[in-house]
């Protein structure tokens, strides 16, 4: 489980499974396809029309990886802020309820758009919605409901303001976790 900031007055922390599941799902295995939702028409995809009006969350991170494919095997790039600050991504939520048993599971998705030139040299044409910090706030409003007010917000985050270098293939393994996953690698270095 991961921390996700939802807007419940005022606005907190909690702790959901990343691959949003749809209320409306059989059951759990739907979200195994959905940990990304694409912003082209999101608004209507039956798993995100209902989180995308009223169940936006921020997904806070300081960095993200993505595979470079071109090379077999996939080589990871970190990507961060030039000035590796705090930022948050935009995402959906939705709270799927088993009917057997009642139990509630919080479930989110990270939305992706196009990539910008820094990202799309290794991973195009996706990449997460980086929100402008003074974004922020409204993407939780609750009274924005519009799809016509909050799309201009899932924009492809500046180039400029990012910086990307090749790392470790350790990130790829979930029991890794240790500082050296943010090294950039020795061997071959390439930085944009």
């Amino acid at each position: 489980m991961q921390p996700v900031i939802t807007h419940h007055s005022p606005n907190s922390i909690e702790f959901m499974f990343w691959g949003l599941i749809p209320h409306w799902a059989q059951d759990t295995n739907q979200r195994f396809s959905t940990i990304n939702a694409r912003v082209e028409g999101i608004e209507n995809k039956p798993a995100y029309r209902k989180p995308f009006r009223f169940q936006r969350c921020l997904v806070p991170a300081t960095l993200f990886y993505e595979p470079d494919k071109s090379q077999k095997p996939s080589i990871p790039y970190l990507f961060q802020l030039k000035d590796k600050s705090l930022f948050a991504m935009a995402g959906l939520y939705d709270v799927w309820k088993d009917h057997k048993d009642g139990k509630e599971i919080y479930s989110y998705t990270i939305i992706t758009t196009q990539a910008n030139e820094l990202v799309s040299r290794v991973h195009h044409p996706r990449m997460p919605v980086i929100l402008k910090p003074e974004d922020e706030v409204d993407w939780l409003n609750p009274d924005i409901v519009e799809p016509e007010l909050l799309l201009p917000f899932l924009q492809s985050y500046p180039a400029d303001l990012m910086d990307s270098y090749r790392v470790s293939k350790a990130v790829w393994y979930a029991g890794e976790d240790s500082e050296d996953l943010i090294k950039p690698q020795e061997e071959d270095l390439t930085l944009f």
